[in-house]
């Protein structure tokens, strides 16, 4: 896996968001990283258990901001949310288990992230930035 670098075309315009998805995709360059090095087992777990933990925290934040704006596609959001984490939590029991974190796994997390940020988080950005201009712009009543 080439290392992921950041471009704009997957920037959501919601500040805060953004710089979560950059550490994001920075945590799975460094499992990358350390991976081709070869570093020690220990090293990867704690890596994997970093990006679980990180990972989680994120899509919390995210699902707040969409609660916060009654965002209505929120469970469906949640769902992807959750069978991430799922499959996250399932390359950890199989690394513990002996299974090596090859570059297809590798491939795999950024291929999700790219997809769910240029799809699921796109739609609720638009959302979001929608609701934004309406606010700002007058309500005129005709009479």
């Amino acid at each position: 896996m080439a290392k992921f670098e950041w471009d704009n075309s997957i920037a959501l315009g919601i500040r805060s968001i953004d710089e979560q998805h950059k550490a994001l995709f920075d945590w799975v360059n460094t499992l990358n990283d350390s991976v081709k090095r070869g570093d020690g087992s220990k090293e990867v777990e704690g890596l994997i258990w970093k990006l679980i933990t990180y990972v989680t925290r994120h899509f919390t934040e995210e699902e707040r901001l969409m609660l916060a704006c009654n965002y209505p596609n929120l469970v469906s959001h949640r769902r992807e949310h959750d069978q991430f984490v799922e499959r996250l939590r399932n390359i950890q029991i199989k690394f513990l288990d002996g299974h090596q974190m090859d570059e297809a796994i590798l491939d795999f997390l950024v291929d999700w992230l790219v997809c769910h940020i240029k799809g699921t988080d796109q739609s609720y950005s638009r959302f979001i930035h929608k609701q934004e201009e309406e606010a700002r712009s007058p309500n005129l009543t005709l009479l």
